[in-house]
């Protein structure tokens, strides 16, 4: 009796045993793989005398909160809000000046004034949207219209603009936010 319970003891921990290494081994030795994803590689080759800064391509301008106090009236402006389109690798044996037009949705009598888009929040009313150039010129939107030149130097460039509200009357608060597509134009 005393036999058989000492083999069953000894059976038991042998066999805890044998499965504690086996976990074990079973940690490094077992290889899972699971799909991760699609990752999408987006670019374009140019035949240009530079090349557009990947973060330039779809930024946004935050042009923050503005009181509709302050545009109250038609043609009452906010604050400009810089930004910048840089330009890489430029080769000015190729072109020696850049400039740059926008294209977006613009109200129906102002060409240079890009429309709000609507917001299920909500969307600003008598607001639109200007961009100027460097010189502070208010720019057409229609994509074919473009800023004023700037030199390009070799190497890296930095192209300024500015964004602002304007009232097109008495502004009602909302979201206030547009989007434009630009091109470069080297002269």
């Amino acid at each position: 009796m005393k036999l058989k319970h000492v083999g069953m003891i000894v059976v038991s921990v042998l066999a805890m045993s044998s499965a504690a290494v086996s976990a074990a081994e079973g940690d490094e030795s077992v290889t899972t793989t699971v799909n991760g994803g699609v990752i999408h590689f987006k670019g374009e080759v140019v035949n240009a005398a530079c090349a557009i800064d990947s973060e330039s391509m779809n930024q946004t301008v935050e042009l923050g909160q503005v009181r509709s106090s302050r545009l109250a009236k038609a043609g009452d402006l906010s604050s400009a809000v810089g930004f910048n389109i840089k330009l890489n690798d430029c080769d000015t044996n190729v072109s020696s000046n850049a400039a740059v037009a926008f294209l977006g949705t613009t109200v129906t009598s102002n060409d240079d004034t890009l429309a709000l888009q609507s917001s299920a929040a909500g969307s600003a009313q008598n607001v639109g949207i200007q961009i100027l150039d460097r010189t502070g010129e208010v720019l057409i939107l229609d994509g074919a219209t473009f800023s004023a030149k700037t030199d390009l130097i070799d190497g890296t460039n930095i192209l300024p603009f500015q964004a602002r509200y304007i009232a097109l009357g008495q502004s009602v608060a909302g979201t206030a936010n547009a989007d434009a597509t630009f091109k470069v134009q080297y002269l």
